[in-house]
């Protein structure tokens, strides 16, 4: 992104993304170990990723309308979705080169965690319905497998396709513009089938 402040200069959104991402990882570690005084390690990372998770960070920052302040939102979609994740994340290590850490952290636990997360539901916070689906079958000795293909290009824009497998007979499928996002669909879809949720994840 080629953009500039009042007084002319190139921002680098990199260089601040990269800043933030590691603000807020430690802000969200001190919270969560003082708030879960008897939470051990694993599930304090467990927790700790519900929260930076990038589609987590995506929905924040949308529903702080950050891309207003690149004055591009009809261009929006030519960035994709993660654009209001780095843009949280740049918003967030600004404020820290403007007013250091503790109105930084003051900041961002009032104004952008408080609001927008329930700490005491992190518990049942879906991180990963693939992951859910995975451990689920490696528990119940189910055999799970996952096909993704390139499927038919729309408009000349690749998508892909994954089906899943319980036990050789078809589960679910979906299509999304990544891999990733196929799988993750596709795996929505089979947990709830199956009636998963993340409590068949053990923290």
């Amino acid at each position: 992104m080629n953009l500039k402040d009042s007084d002319g200069k190139a921002i680098n959104f990199e260089r601040l993304e990269f800043l933030g991402d590691a603000l807020l990882t430690t802000i969200i570690a001190e919270y969560l170990y003082d708030y879960f005084p008897k939470a051990k390690e694993g599930t304090l990372t467990k927790f700790r990723a519900k929260i930076v998770s990038r589609t987590k960070l995506n929905q924040i920052g949308k529903n702080m309308n950050l891309i207003e302040l690149l004055e591009v939102s009809n261009n929006q979609n030519y960035f994709g979705d993660d654009i209001h994740g780095n843009l949280l994340e740049s918003f967030i290590g600004a404020i820290f080169i403007d007013l250091g850490y503790l109105k930084t952290k003051n900041y961002v636990l009032k104004k952008i965690i408080v609001p927008n997360i329930n700490i005491d539901d992190l518990d049942s916070l879906i991180l990963s319905f693939k992951a859910i689906l995975i451990e689920w079958g490696q528990k119940e000795k189910k055999n799970i497998e996952f096909v993704t293909r390139e499927a038919e290009a729309i408009k000349k824009k690749i998508e892909y396709s994954t089906q899943i497998f319980l036990d050789k007979k078809l589960l679910s499928e979906s299509k999304a513009k990544s891999k990733k996002k196929a799988e993750e669909k596709a795996s929505k879809i089979a947990s709830s089938i199956l009636k998963l949720n993340s409590r068949s994840m053990h923290y």
